[in-house]
């Protein structure tokens, strides 16, 4: 009867997408016979913007949140932001953001397993509970579940989008997003860029880049490259970008974009600083380097009329990740192998819809639908290409010259809908209620529907918003790992998985900001996530009995606190602290009052000075305190990870600072170019993101930046 239910809802959420795609793309698309096409569209602009104004202000810091209609926020990391932080990798990039946080051995360059955790989620491996986007389509490892940053170019990004909870609205499977809006070309002319920037242990990062906007033609294209040597032996990175995104106006409504990125990265693993033992909680590295190639496109159609805009986007993403001499205990798997690598090959692709409907004053609706499909497959072979030999041979790749596990294609269909109305006016007494439902369709798993609510109160400047979400995390196909190994599958293996169930988590959240405009933002939020049904991954040994954990779950608590001020013209500050409980009980009944990387408290502020018409000073720090390492494992558990005072990491405090020179030459066509000097870690901080692993000390960069218009 259940599944009748939910079956007849995710029909019933497809019809009402179909019929409304459809009816607007007919009845908004014309104008009545006999209108005044420019006089309609004046009236109609009056009626719904000046009679009820609801915007979502997007600031320049990454501290204040954008509210949106729907009692929800996402923070947003602005293009200058990245440039003033001198963030040379893709995780970096996020280091301001409120409740977020991030791990790594080298100083630039990641490795494998989870590295990005928002509001306590992202500890868990294999699998993920954060979504990777760029373009809006997804863009992460699909198999294991890695951020997999070394294949994101920072020079691509125009802006990131951080959805800290659950949004079904706005995003699918996964408890967070992050969602990279790739550069282009915005404004009529042209431009070029020329970046060359260095400094400390061999880093040097340069990137030529032009674009070009002409009437409905535009096209931006850019090539990067950065590396570094590393601060201690074996701890090299390097990445290599190539990017294209050109667009067409059809006509004044209708546009197509095209979009093109290959990556190529590769970062080195280095040894810990001391040998592992059961009391120091330092672990090896699983192999001596991590290589990732990756090549992603989009196409998208849209349009934006008075009463309705939207698009369609098809997108294409294929990603090999070779773990590169796999280690055992630090060292190279031996019996005449010449080593270990694996290799993971990632294909996701698929289909994404989304329209904003304004039917009448004061309404928004939304709809749309996910198509998400993957074709996956994880290769473990022999350097040698033969098969292990000698005492132990069968511990090593089960003594075999090469394993090959070959997932199920998978498909996962996520339509719905929000629909929203505002009460009042924006400058004076207003009320927003709101609901929304996503319904998801797996063709593995177990079907399940996330609905949202919520409600904003406010009075001028003054916003009150609750709201409820239901967040739904879909295991991967590596929960599968030990069904498909081609060289002993086992038999009719559907029936243990076909009733595996998603993660599901329901998230509580109140927030009340003020803003002071062009002055100071004030904001709190509080927050309570209750997950449950956590799944397992069949990694090896005995296939498990059930998949999903209906006794354990989990709880995460949190206060978050943010403001900017800006005293005078060309002066600003930002400041955020978050603080955060957790509970985790697994099946066994143990109970554990920390979860990996979820910092009990987090402190992030910056400054940013203009003066003498052309100096730029920009300052922020990041300080994390009582955080503990480690992984959420789902490999063969549902118990709950048992962490200590081995696993407890010092508090971290680090301060950056950058001053730049920005300068114009007209006879040269410059304009907005800068020269900068900046540095990082200026306490000299001794931190570790994971023990045994010391981050570098002080570090300092310099470099310029010409840009031609």
């Amino acid at each position: 009867m259940r599944d009748h239910v939910i079956n007849s809802t995710g029909r019933i959420a497809i019809c009402i997408f179909l019929f409304i795609f459809v009816a607007t793309a007919s009845a908004w698309a014309q104008q009545a016979p006999g209108q005044d096409k420019n006089t309609d569209k004046k009236d109609e602009k009056k009626l719904v913007l000046d009679k009820i104004t609801v915007t979502e202000t997007r600031y320049d810091n990454p501290v204040t949140p954008v509210d949106t209609r729907y009692g929800t926020q996402y923070n947003v990391v602005t293009e200058e932001q990245i440039r003033e932080q001198n963030s040379y990798d893709f995780q970096s990039t996020l280091r301001d953001v409120p409740g977020v946080m991030y791990q790594s051995k080298n100083l630039m360059g990641s490795q494998t397993s989870h590295s990005l955790y928002i509001h306590g989620r992202g500890s868990s491996h294999p699998g993920s509970d954060i979504v990777v986007q760029f373009d809006g389509a997804p863009r992460y490892g699909g198999l294991f579940g890695q951020v997999l940053g070394d294949g994101i170019a920072v020079p691509t990004i125009g802006s990131i989008e951080i959805y800290k909870s659950p949004q079904p609205s706005q995003f699918g499977s996964g408890y967070a997003a992050v969602n990279i809006l790739p550069k282009y070309m915005k404004k009529e002319g042209h431009e070029g860029i020329l970046s060359f920037n260095g400094g400390s242990y061999g880093s040097f990062d340069e990137n030529v880049s032009a674009g070009l906007k002409k009437g409905p033609f535009d096209i931006y294209a850019s090539q990067s490259y950065a590396s570094t040597d590393g601060d201690r032996a074996n701890s090299a990175s390097h990445q290599q970008s190539l990017y294209a995104n050109t667009g067409f106006q059809v006509t004044r409504e209708w546009r197509v974009r095209f979009l093109i990125n290959q990556v190529n990265g590769m970062t080195e693993a280095p040894m810990p600083d001391r040998i592992p033992d059961a009391v120091n909680g330092v672990s090896w590295p699983g192999a001596e380097r991590y290589k990732t190639d990756t090549l992603f496109a989009t196409l998208t159609v849209s349009h934006e009329y008075e009463r309705a805009s939207g698009h369609l986007k098809g997108y294409w993403n294929d990603t090999t990740f070779d773990l590169l001499q796999e280690l055992t205990n630090g060292n190279q798997y031996a019996n005449g192998t010449g080593g270990l690598w694996s290799r993971q090959k990632v294909i996701l692709y698929g289909v994404r819809a989304k329209e904003k409907l304004l039917l009448w004053p004061g309404s928004e609706i939304l709809l749309g639908a996910d198509l998400d499909m993957t074709r996956l497959k994880n290769t473990q072979q022999t350097y040698s290409g033969l098969a292990p030999t000698g005492a132990g041979a069968a511990g090593v790749n089960g003594g075999k010259a090469r394993r090959v596990w070959d997932f199920p294609d998978t498909r996962l269909l996520s339509p719905y809908i929000a629909a929203s109305h505002t009460f009042g006016r924006q400058e004076g007494f207003h009320v927003t209620p709101s609901a929304g439902l996503r319904y998801y369709n797996h063709d593995e798993f177990e079907s399940k529907t996330a609905p949202q609510a919520g409600l904003t109160v406010g009075y001028a400047n003054t916003d009150l918003k609750v709201n409820y979400a239901r967040g739904v995390n879909y295991p991967s196909p590596v929960v599968l790992m030990n069904f498909v190994r081609t060289d002993a599958p086992v038999a009719n293996a559907r029936q243990y998985w076909k009733n595996i169930k998603p993660e599901v988590v329901d998230h509580y959240e109140a927030s009340l900001t003020h803003s002071w405009p062009k002055l100071a933002t004030l904001g709190a939020t509080v927050f309570r996530d209750k997950g449950s049904d956590r799944f397992l991954a069949y990694m090896g040994g005995t296939i498990p009995t059930q998949f999903n954990d209906h006794i354990g779950h989990y709880e995460i608590d949190g206060l978050e606190l943010s403001g900017t001020v800006t005293p005078v013209k060309g002066l600003e500050f930002f400041c955020a602290a978050t603080w955060l409980t957790t509970e985790a009980k697994g099946a066994n009944g143990v109970e554990s009052d920390h979860i990996p990387y979820t910092p009990g408290f987090q402190f992030q502020a910056g400054a940013k000075w203009r003066f003498l018409d052309n100096f730029q000073v920009f300052a922020d720090m990041q300080h994390l305190r009582n955080l503990y390492q480690g992984t959420f494992m789902r490999s063969n558990t549902l118990n709950t990870t048992a962490l200590t005072a081995k696993d407890k990491l010092k508090d971290i405090t680090l301060v950056n600072a950058r001053i730049s020179y920005r300068f114009d030459h007209v006879p040269l066509g410059l304009k907005d170019s800068d020269v900068f000097f900046a540095v990082n870690n200026i306490l000299n901080s001794d931190y570790e993101y994971a023990k045994g692993y010391p981050m570098p000390g002080t570090t300092f960069f310099g470099g310029f930046t010409l840009k031609f218009n």
